[in-house]
């Protein structure tokens, strides 16, 4: 078996962004525009935010218009040593599955908030099954044992970059969903070695907030938020840890 290479060294932490969907799959799709190419293009003008602000350094699992499987974008993260894990979307609801407009934070959770998180999860996992990714072989009991007790650490601070997330974009004055702070099972979210969450800048299902997201002065207000959420999260995370080795 060969070994994973090890991380470079770095001196600041490296936030990787994950801008979802991307060649086969478009993810949403309305009005000729898709989601894939939308959170590309609001990833891509986030890194820029984050660089120029020179706390952070910054991974993207993809920069591109290609098809990534998701457990590929959990083990690139992971080759490059990242610190904390935003998956990005803007997906849009069924006739069915609900309404939702506003930004929404996802974290882990073996079952769903609501019906309407459930079908989003299911949504982005059947791309991965269309494309011949098969995403039912489940690990062994000891892996699984393992993998239960590295939780312990990385859910709370997932949750608390969540929390971090909602409070900068709320700040930034971005409007957020009735219910912000979701839980479900997106295979993105599965990763034990660093905190990660899920947001949805918007859903395209619903006007305003494709507008919102096809605004420039829109997305540098919530990537503002964002960028804020971040360093706020460093550096209660920091402390936090260091209280913790005492």
């Amino acid at each position: 078996m060969i070994a994973e290479p090890a991380p470079p060294l770095r001196t600041r932490p490296l936030i990787a962004l994950d801008p979802g969907h991307g060649g086969i799959d478009p993810g949403a799709e309305r009005d000729g525009f898709s989601e894939a190419d939308l959170v590309l293009l609001f990833a891509l003008e986030l890194r820029e935010m984050l660089l120029r602000g020179g706390l952070v350094d910054v991974f993207m699992t993809r920069q591109r218009d290609e098809f990534i499987p998701l457990p590929d974008r959990m083990s690139r993260a992971r080759m490059a040593g990242a610190d904390l894990f935003i998956s990005i979307h803007a997906d849009a609801l069924a006739e069915g599955d609900g309404m939702a407009s506003g930004a929404t934070v996802y974290t882990l959770s073996e079952t769903g908030s609501d019906a309407a998180s459930t079908a989003l999860a299911a949504q982005h996992d059947r791309a991965d099954l269309l494309a011949g990714v098969d995403l039912g072989q489940s690990d062994d009991v000891v892996a699984d044992f393992l993998m239960d007790l590295a939780r312990l650490e990385t859910d709370p601070r997932s949750d608390a970059l969540a929390d971090a997330l909602v409070t900068g974009l709320e700040g930034a004055g971005v409007e957020l969903h009735s219910r912000p702070r979701f839980e479900e099972n997106f295979t993105v979210l599965r990763a034990t070695d660093y905190p990660s969450v899920l947001l949805e800048i918007g859903f395209m299902s619903e006007g305003g907030d494709l507008e919102n997201i096809l605004d420039p002065v829109w997305r540098a207000r919530a990537q503002g938020g964002i960028a804020r959420a971040i360093e706020a999260w460093l550096a209660e995370d920091n402390l936090r840890r260091s209280l913790m080795r005492r």
